[in-house]
C-alpha cells in the first residue's frame, strides 16, 4: 500500500482525480514510485526532474519501459522532450518537469506517472498470469501431456551411438578397431 495520498482538486470543467502508488518520501523530500516492475521513478521535487532507475538488470525490457514512460510524460506536457537523457547512474533515464505558476506540477507529474502504471498494468498482469500457467504445465502436466514409465518401450541401446564405435558413428571410425 502507498503511504502517499495525493488529491488533484477540481476545477472549472476539470474533474477530481484520486489515485493510490506504493511511494515513499526520501529525507530531502524526493518521492520514490516503486509500483513498475521494471523500473523505480523518482519524482525529485526540488530539481524538478522525474528520473526511471532500472530495478534488477539493464536489459531491452527497461529500456522500452523507460522509453514508453518519457514519451507519455512528453505528450502529457510534464516534461520537456529535449531534456529526456541518460541519467548519471548506469542505465538510468531523466526528463526536466516543465514550469508552471499556476499548478503544482509535482502533483500533476506523480499522477500523469500514475497514469502509466495504471496503462502497463494489464501487459505485467498477463505476463504473470502466463508464466504461472507455464509453471503449472510443466510441475503438473494434464493426462493428455504426460506418460508412465513403461520399461518395455525403452531398450538397451539408445540413440545413434553404438557401443562398437570407439570413436564416433560419423565418418570412418570402424577403420579405429583392432
Amino acid at each position: 500500500m502507498s503511504d502517499i495520498h495525493i488529491t488533484i482538486d477540481a476545477e472549472e470543467g476539470v474533474d477530481e482525480y484520486v489515485f493510490e502508488l506504493n511511494a515513499r518520501k526520501t529525507l530531502d523530500g524526493d518521492i520514490i514510485v516503486r509500483d513498475h516492475p521494471d523500473v523505480d521513478i523518482v519524482v525529485m521535487v526540488e530539481k524538478k526532474k522525474v528520473i526511471a532507475f532500472p530495478k534488477e538488470g539493464l536489459t531491452d525490457e527497461v529500456y522500452q519501459t523507460q522509453d514508453k514512460l518519457f514519451n507519455h510524460l512528453s505528450k502529457g506536457g510534464i516534461i520537456s522532450p529535449e531534456t529526456v537523457q541518460g541519467g548519471n547512474l548506469h542505465g538510468s533515464m531523466e526528463g526536466k518537469i516543465l514550469e508552471s505558476d499556476d499548478l503544482n506540477v509535482i502533483n500533476f507529474s506523480l499522477m500523469s506517472v500514475a497514469k502509466f502504471i495504471e496503462n502497463e498494468r494489464p501487459y505485467f498482469e498477463y505476463l504473470d498470469a502466463f508464466e504461472k500457467q507455464q509453471e503449472e504445465i510443466f510441475t503438473e502436466p494434464s493426462e493428455a501431456d504426460s506418460s508412465e514409465y513403461d520399461p518395455a518401450r525403452h531398450g538397451e541401446t539408445k540413440g545413434t551411438l553404438q557401443p562398437i564405435y570407439i570413436r564416433s558413428p560419423y565418418g570412418m571410425s570402424f577403420t579405429y578397431r583392432e
